[in-house]
């Protein structure tokens, strides 16, 4: 989403919040209708934000990949060579489903969860950053 559509999403949040909601009868339309109001903003800010997010996460899925290069974990390599497929954070459960298969405890899984940990964390507080 370009600017353009940021600001136009915040001036339409900020008119069904200040003009709209108000106007409306009954509580639970004028709910909805502030509810409404609360959704726009989150798109405003995701509209802001979402470039960013999606570098800063490519950039955290790469940087992890090289960590998990450099770690021994030839039983996983079907799900890595699937993170390789689709680098993306949302990818990562079949990845940690597998190092707690094969052993949480050994050194070389321990690291490897760290690394991913994280990676999730990062992107964690992405989210909270939209959500606020």
């Amino acid at each position: 989403m370009s600017s353009e559509n940021h600001e136009l999403l915040g001036r339409l949040a900020e008119q069904v919040r200040s003009e709209i909601a108000p106007a409306v009868d009954g509580e639970y339309r004028r709910t909805q209708a502030y509810m409404a109001a609360v959704i726009l903003e989150r798109l405003a800010r995701e509209a802001v934000l979402g470039e960013r997010h999606a570098t800063a996460e490519a950039d955290d899925m790469a940087q992890l990949l090289t960590e998990l290069d450099g770690i021994e974990l030839e039983a996983l390599s079907e799900e890595l060579a699937a993170l390789r497929a689709n680098a993306r954070v949302a990818a990562l459960g079949d990845v940690v489903e597998a190092l707690y298969r094969v052993d949480p405890e050994r050194p070389e899984t321990a690291a490897a969860l760290a690394a991913i940990r994280r990676v999730l964390r990062r992107d964690i507080d992405r989210r909270m950053e939209i959500a606020r």
